[in-house]
């Protein structure tokens, strides 16, 4: 059975896949400062006994993340284009990055968008 487009069908590959990162290892990942609205935000803070650091994965807005899970993969999603080439579909990155902090709730969100 292919997973690849025939003329005129739509590929049988799900619309969206989700996608492991290790932050360390990604050049969008950064920690520390930052700046948002000319509003200096803290680098860590302190909720209900954990704490958070603050990251930013070029998204732009806040994001903390515990500081004790940087080490561990955080989940995306990648969408499926509408182009097929030679056999291959394509996937591609959003413009607006969801993070997940667990592979069980990016595929809860990712089938959710294939069910659609």
């Amino acid at each position: 059975m292919s997973h690849f487009s025939d003329k005129g069908t739509e590929s049988k590959f799900p619309k969206v896949l989700i996608r492991p990162v290790l932050l360390y290892k990604d050049l969008n990942f950064s920690v520390g400062k930052q700046l948002f609205d000319g509003i200096e935000f803290p680098e860590t803070i302190e909720i209900e006994g954990s704490e958070y650091t603050l990251v930013n994965f070029g998204e732009n807005e806040i994001s903390y993340l515990k500081s004790d899970d940087m080490d561990n993969p955080v989940y995306t999603l990648i969408y499926r284009g509408a182009q097929v080439t030679d056999g291959i579909c394509l996937y591609s990155y959003p413009l607006n990055t969801e993070i997940f902090e667990t592979e069980e709730a990016a595929q809860a969100k990712a089938n959710e968008l294939n069910n659609t």
